[in-house]
């Protein structure tokens, strides 16, 4: 098995750490259905070709968080920590080239002039970075100390004093650099606390369509650009109404739609769409996301699965669903795309809820929970399509998606 890359990428071999995660995914998921109670899964499975949907070698990463190592009051490098090392085996870093060329380049700026405002380096001890292909960069630095105007006033002294000679992209206005500070119940931020990005997709009609997304620092944002475009170009090819009556067109239920990144590309190819999320800053994301990409039929509400379930059951009423003027029977719902994290479903409760629509659109970035999963929806589901998204090349991670239709 090749190597994990944690530092550094080899565009080189990248097809090579490609088919490898492929071929281990393809082998976990059939080894696990081909059994006498799963045996339709594993020949719908295994009847599929993948869609495989590559990265870009490097510079994939839109975002990444790095520790802070401190040399000398005039200098300090990124740094992370070796997986599994006892005691903990720091890696420093100067450069990063998984991360896109705009985080590289805020690096290298953040290490040559940060250190002239003390108050920006004492006590430092993480940095992040958030990006877009413009090449927009928020900067987000945390703290183990009280934040006041000082911080604020340094921060906007380096970006206008600093900025515009050392990168000219943004001299050019072709990008923009923001600042954020974090420390115990505290934020500041000099410019933007996120990016604006632009993800193209192809329409179920061949034609392509790009979707404008708010990423905020310190929130799930899609980490890897291109794979991003790939899932949601997936997800859409699950549609299979296009031009067809309201009827036939009949409503999308999305569980943890986080910012809306799937919910607002789906939106214009169904009747209407009940959207879900549990976090507050997820969800305020999520409405400004709609308006963003004038998407006007999602309704969305704060709900976890389990509330969803017994609104639809009407085993509980909400007063969330009665303020934002949800009624679930107004609903006709034909198709649920689920995202669940890394533990997949996990229990059968959860997946005798996704059993009861007719098309599932699952995207899984967990391939042992997936395959368990599979075991139990293929019991009343076809497996239709299945994709592969590189979203962490050099690792063993792999994304999938899957197309589940009822039987």
């Amino acid at each position: 098995m090749l190597p994990t890359l944690l530092t550094t990428t080899d565009k080189d071999n990248y097809n090579a750490y490609l088919n490898e995660k492929i071929e281990h995914v393809v082998t976990l998921i059939s080894s696990t259905l081909n059994t006498p109670e799963s045996s339709q899964g594993y020949q719908d499975f295994m009847a599929q070709t993948p869609a495989v949907y590559a990265s870009l070698p490097e510079h994939y990463r839109m975002r990444a968080e790095f520790a802070v190592f401190h040399h000398n009051q005039s200098s300090f490098d990124f740094g992370m920590y070796e997986p599994g090392s006892k005691p903990r085996k720091i890696i420093l870093l100067q450069d990063f080239p998984g991360c896109t060329k705009a985080i590289n380049h805020a690096m290298a700026w953040l290490r040559s002039y940060l250190p002239r405002y003390p108050i920006l380096k004492t006590k430092l001890f993480g940095a992040d970075f958030l990006s877009n292909t413009k090449g927009d960069v928020v900067i987000s630095l945390n703290y183990h100390k009280k934040l006041d105007e000082e911080w604020l006033n340094a921060a906007q002294a380096l970006l206008n004093e600093h900025l515009k000679d050392a990168v000219p992209e943004v001299a050019n206005g072709q990008c923009r650099y923001s600042m954020v500070a974090h420390a115990k119940k505290q934020k500041l931020v000099v410019g933007d606390d996120f990016v604006i990005e632009t993800i193209p997709t192809t329409l179920p009609d061949g034609s392509t369509s790009q979707v404008k997304l708010k990423q905020v620092e310190g929130t799930f944002s899609q980490p890897n650009a291109t794979a991003c475009s790939a899932m949601l170009s997936f997800a859409l090819s699950c549609v299979n109404h296009v031009g067809a009556t309201p009827e036939e067109r009949r409503d999308l239920i999305e569980l943890y739609c986080g910012s809306g990144t799937f919910t607002v590309a789906l939106a214009p190819f169904f009747e209407k769409v009940f959207a879900t999320e549990v976090a507050r800053v997820p969800t305020e994301t999520a409405f400004y996301n709609m308006e963003l990409n004038d998407i006007h039929n999602i309704k969305l509400a704060r709900l976890s699965a389990l509330e969803v379930t017994q609104a639809l059951n009407k085993e509980r009423t909400f007063k969330r669903l009665e303020l934002n003027q949800i009624n679930l029977d107004d609903y006709h719902f034909g198709t649920l795309l689920i995202d669940p994290p890394r533990a997949g479903l996990q229990d059968e409760a959860a997946l005798a809820f996704t059993a009861r629509f007719d098309r599932v659109i699952y995207i899984s970035c967990g391939p042992q929970s997936l395959a368990h999963d599979l075991k139990y929806l293929t019991r009343s589901h076809k497996i239709t399509k299945v994709a592969f998204f590189d979203q962490f090349p050099y690792t063993q991670h792999l994304e999938s998606g899957i197309l589940l239709e009822r039987r």
